[in-house]
């Protein structure tokens, strides 16, 4: 009886959402593929960012729908010349040097697989808002070119007076790291429904990797968060 009365609380609402959507005329799912632009806190220097989704959605009543969804992240920042020591010479004592000892540079792929469930604050035939989470695994790829240490010489005045630094020489290391792990997702996402059921929109989600207790380890660079526009067909 007792799982009787919890299939029926579960089961219930859905069945009275899918007549709900069949009398509003919403189309029951839909399929949209979006492109963005990431931002990786953990990373350094973060660029050449690029996000790709692919998301489908399936109501279960004006109120929720879940979905699933595959995505593909990625930024670059790394030196294609970090091994040749005469460049990089030239490059850290160059105007635009980024720095010295610690500085470094970071690349990383991502890709995850994952699903989501809906809460809608709008679900009607012309606009569609709604708050998500969403959890499932991804891989990724990331490697981190690091000055370990660098050497530096300054030149003064026959006063002592400073006049400028050079750096002569330096020590780097590159990581390369590859993980799969659980993710979390939380999202927000608009669309603008035209009568073809045809839309576009845009999103904004967070991607937070669950292994918390290695996130102060390079080349740790997974979490990300992005803003994408995406379209689509409802059927």
């Amino acid at each position: 009886m007792r799982l009787f009365a919890i299939w029926l609380l579960v089961c219930a609402p859905l069945l009275y959402g899918e007549q709900l959507c069949a009398q509003t005329g919403i189309p029951k799912s839909s399929l949209a593929f979006g492109i963005g632009i990431p931002a990786h806190p953990d990373m350094d220097v973060d660029e050449n960012g690029l996000f790709l989704s692919l998301n489908y959605r399936r109501n279960i009543g004006k109120v929720f729908n879940w979905g699933a969804f595959l995505l593909r992240s990625s930024a670059n920042s790394e030196l294609d010349f970090f091994d040749d020591t005469t460049r990089m010479l030239d490059y850290l004592n160059s105007p635009n040097s980024p720095g010295g000892m610690g500085t470094s540079w970071s690349k990383i792929e991502t890709y995850a697989l994952g699903g989501q469930l809906h809460i809608n604050a709008v679900n009607r035939p012309g606009h569609f808002l709604s708050f998500s989470g969403g959890i499932g695994y991804y891989t990724s790829r990331s490697s981190n070119q690091r000055l370990s240490e660098v050497t530096e010489e300054s030149i003064f005045t026959t006063e002592g007076a400073f006049i400028s630094s050079s750096i002569t020489d330096f020590e780097g290391e590159t990581r390369s790291e590859r993980k799969t792990e659980l993710f979390v997702m939380p999202a927000i996402t608009y669309q603008f429904i035209f009568k073809s059921n045809f839309f576009i929109g845009a999103e904004v989600n967070l991607l937070l990797d669950l292994d918390a207790q290695e996130l102060t380890q390079h080349p740790v660079l997974a979490n990300f968060y992005s803003f994408n526009l995406h379209f689509g067909k409802r059927f």
